[in-house]
């Protein structure tokens, strides 16, 4: 009898995975909510200045542009270059470390097999494919993010709110970049892997 899972991607069920999902939606898209809505004056603190701080019709434009980027980037952009194949480029810009923390990283996969030693995220080349396909569209989908999170900080800088500028710019590269970054050294690495298979 066939194991209905062997041939798909299993990420760990652990409860782990609640925290980093928690640290991005409150140290960095709470935030950019609450920006606009200083931004739109209903929520604006007394102390706050007054007046209107509203974005131009081109950043409505950027903003869709932004999103736009889920259907327009082309397949050939996720294929792993020259310089990505060994992963030194992203080890050196703390890729590794950064997969501890993250869904489905090293924390919660241990955690995982301390419940449940038989665990594996990968089993067979089908569950690789899986995985590569499942980076692609996480990669997709930080980097939409991470270009409204920088059309954002541009437009609080520009009406002189530099803190939230900063402040959103330093989560941007933490919930975002560094996500794209992983993606792309966990792909090679997934591609490397799958040689053994054969493709």
């Amino acid at each position: 009898m066939t194991d209905n899972n062997s041939h798909t991607f299993n990420p760990s069920t652990s409860g782990l995975n609640i925290i980093p999902f928690a640290f991005m939606a409150a140290g960095w898209l709470a935030p950019m909510i609450m920006f606009w809505l200083y931004v739109l004056g209903p929520m604006r603190p007394y102390d706050y200045p007054q007046g209107s701080f509203l974005p131009d019709l081109w950043f409505g434009l950027v903003i869709i542009g932004c999103i736009s980027l889920w259907w327009l980037i082309p397949a050939s952009y996720f294929r792993v270059f020259n310089f990505e194949k060994d992963g030194r480029v992203y080890r050196y810009f703390g890729a590794k470390v950064f997969r501890q923390f993250v869904p489905d990283g090293d924390l919660a996969n241990r955690w995982e097999r301390r419940k449940n030693p038989s665990h594996k995220m990968i089993r067979n080349k089908y569950s690789i494919e899986a995985f590569i396909v499942r980076t692609e569209q996480s990669e997709s989908g930080h980097i939409v993010l991470l270009m409204i999170g920088i059309a954002t900080a541009v437009h609080a800088w520009n009406i002189g709110w530099q803190g939230w500028a900063i402040f959103l710019s330093v989560g941007n590269v933490i919930v975002n970049f560094y996500p794209i970054l992983l993606q792309r050294y966990t792909r090679s690495r997934l591609y490397s892997v799958l040689k053994r298979f054969g493709e």
